[in-house]
């Protein structure tokens, strides 16, 4: 099928009327890695359903993919709307295309992935009479990173809260963020809506490594200080070190880090093998003995679920996202420290049977809980449990219309849903 994409600047005009389909809007300014995997899953899954119109709106990074390979992603089925030729233009083309789109049309579900995005897009929503309908996923807070500094945390949650206000709808990505969330912001409105990933399409081939030729650790994603490049870079030092000293019976290692960015963060001692094609990293992926994760803040990542359905046993810092993935000697193992990763690495190198059954371990319980079989369902439980209006699985004309216009116009958030214990409910 050949991908649909509009016109950098060709949007539909016209409002939906009876009949018409649902029109859902994705936007995002993080058009690379995790983010854009796990926002094109959602926008694919809910293009598939009879009835509902899906757009992809994006400005592009220095390593995003082409506008055609994200269409791609998604199968053709959304409509893949560019909003800037080039990422050093990325937030002024941003703003104003998102403000546009609202504007010449009017859609039923704003979903809006990453910090910049949810900002922006929020803004943008408010003043188009969208606010109602603006659902904020930022995949992954800014001030919950280990490494940051008070005053930086202290400023960047002022920010959410300020997004709070624009729009207090938040669709989080996984258990422990949404806890965060609740824990961190006022007035929100909170659902959870899982990353997912395809488990059976990632099984681990029947070739995968048998054990011969040295180890090999990797870790996923863009080399940027948010990930800890440098604690990757300095375990794969003290590993060399230690296994020339004598002293150690560490086998051979090769440390390799599947990305690219900020190379100078990791050091010396550690493979990149720049960005990859989603097959090529699947390749690289299944012959990996072990993923050392040493991020200092997520939502949930998509590269340690990938690496979890492959049964590829993970070492990581107990972050949130992580900590809803990894049970702590089950599947991987949780570790605050570098020198604990450190051991964590060093026993199941010289442990492969602790290896092979944590894999199967991991495989076991990404197919079980973190399967994207079910992804279009969850994803409207999530915007009906935050009270997105018009209700999605009816179009009757003009219901709801009055009160999300009140909404809009007051600029305050909906009367508080259901508080329940269940991660996929409305927690208000």
């Amino acid at each position: 099928m050949t991908p649909r994409t509009a016109p950098d600047s060709a949007v539909p005009d016209g409002a939906p009327g009876p009949g018409a389909p649902v029109r859902v809007l994705h936007a995002t300014d993080a058009s690379s890695s995790g983010v854009l995997a796990a926002a094109t899953a959602i926008a694919k899954a809910t293009a598939a359903l009879p009835g509902f119109d899906v757009a992809f709106a994006y400005v592009p990074r220095a390593d995003s993919p082409s506008r055609e390979e994200i269409a791609a992603m998604m199968d053709g089925h959304v409509r893949v709307i560019r909003l800037s030729r080039s990422h050093r233009t990325a937030v002024p083309a941003f703003a104003v295309g998102i403000l546009a789109l609202l504007a010449r049309r009017r859609v039923d579900v704003v979903h809006l992935h990453s910090s910049r995005a949810g900002m922006l897009g929020r803004a943008a929503a408010l003043v188009t009479g969208h606010r109602s309908r603006a659902v904020y996923s930022p995949h992954s807070f800014a001030f919950d990173r280990s490494d940051a500094s008070a005053s930086s945390v202290a400023v960047l949650r002022g920010l959410e809260q300020i997004g709070a206000v624009l729009g207090p709808r938040l669709a989080l990505v996984s258990g422990s963020e949404e806890r965060l969330a609740r824990r961190s912001l006022r007035g929100v409105r909170t659902a959870v809506l899982r990353n997912s990933v395809d488990a059976a399409a990632l099984a681990r081939p029947a070739s995968r490594r048998t054990g011969h030729g040295p180890l090999r650790i990797v870790h996923v994603g863009r080399v940027a200080p948010q990930k800890r490049p440098d604690v990757f870079g300095e375990i794969a030092r003290r590993w060399e070190q230690e296994r020339r000293t004598g002293d150690s019976a560490l086998p051979v290692a090769r440390f390799r880090w599947l990305g690219d960015g900020e190379r100078q963060l990791l050091g010396d001692g550690v493979e990149v093998t720049g960005w990859l094609s989603p097959a090529q990293l699947r390749a690289e992926l299944a012959e990996a003995d072990l993923m050392l994760f040493t991020s200092a803040g997520e939502g949930m990542p998509i590269a340690l679920l990938e690496a979890q359905a492959m049964g590829i046993p993970c070492v990581a810092h107990p972050v949130t996202g992580v900590t809803d993935i990894l049970v702590d000697g089950e599947n991987g193992v949780l570790d605050g420290t570098a020198d604990g990763l450190f051991r964590a690495l060093a026993s199941l190198a010289a442990d492969a049977p602790a290896r092979r059954r944590m894999g199967e371990a991991a495989t076991v319980r990404i197919t079980q809980e973190f399967d994207l079989a079910d992804l279009a369902k969850r994803t409207l439980d999530a915007y009906r449990a935050l009270g997105v209006r018009p209700p999605l699985d009816t179009r009757v004309p003009g219901a709801g219309e009055a009160a999300e216009h009140a909404e809009d116009a007051a600029g305050a958030p909906p009367a508080p849903g259901p508080d329940t214990a269940h991660e996929e409910g409305v927690r208000s």
